[in-house]
């Protein structure tokens, strides 16, 4: 049979292990008069050379002295093609950018001329709806004006005479000839 290895005898723990820091951290059942205690009151303007931007703060590149700082014909040549390119570019984005605002301007035009338009036709709508309002209001009153008409004359006895020329105009008439019905 093996033998087991003798036990070992738990000393003090170290104080970076995490069973140390765990005692060591306050409970919740901490002195509440530390809830009490107010942060010491902060002083404006605390070396206030330090907060200050400096006048050589970002990134900078090392300048050449001598001989080298004098560019080369070719160099030159480079270089004058960059800005040109660069001029050239900034012209095309210029033209682009005014392009784009003018189409702007014309989405918004046509978008006023359909609001106005769509203002146009609603007020036709309504003079439209007013005027067919009037018409059945007056024909109301034709109705009920007939209808009086036609109250008052039943009321009223009714007179038959019938005059010569009534008599004669309908005998000049010609009566329709039997043989032209259609069964």
């Amino acid at each position: 049979m093996a033998k087991t290895a003798p036990t070992k005898k738990k000393g003090v723990t170290s104080v970076h292990s995490r069973a140390a820091k765990r005692a060591s951290s306050p409970g919740i059942d901490l002195d509440k008069s530390l809830k009490d205690l107010k942060p010491p009151p902060t002083t404006k303007n605390q070396r206030a050379s330090v907060l200050a931007i400096h006048q050589g703060a970002g990134i900078s590149k090392k300048s050449k002295n001598g001989r080298k700082s004098v560019l080369s014909a070719k160099a030159k040549r480079r270089q004058e093609k960059g800005l040109d390119r660069a001029e050239a570019v900034i012209d095309k984005k210029e033209i682009k950018i005014e392009k784009s605002k003018d189409r702007a301007r014309t989405v918004q035009e046509r978008a006023k001329n359909w609001e106005e338009l769509n203002k146009k036709m609603l007020a036709k709508k309504e003079r439209e709806e007013a005027l067919a309002l009037e018409k059945e209001k007056e024909n109301a009153d034709w109705q009920d004006a007939e209808e009086m008409e036609d109250v008052d004359q039943e009321d009223a006895p009714i007179i038959k005479h019938t005059d010569m020329e009534d008599v004669e105009a309908a005998k000049s008439v010609p009566l329709p000839a039997d043989e032209d019905e259609i069964l």
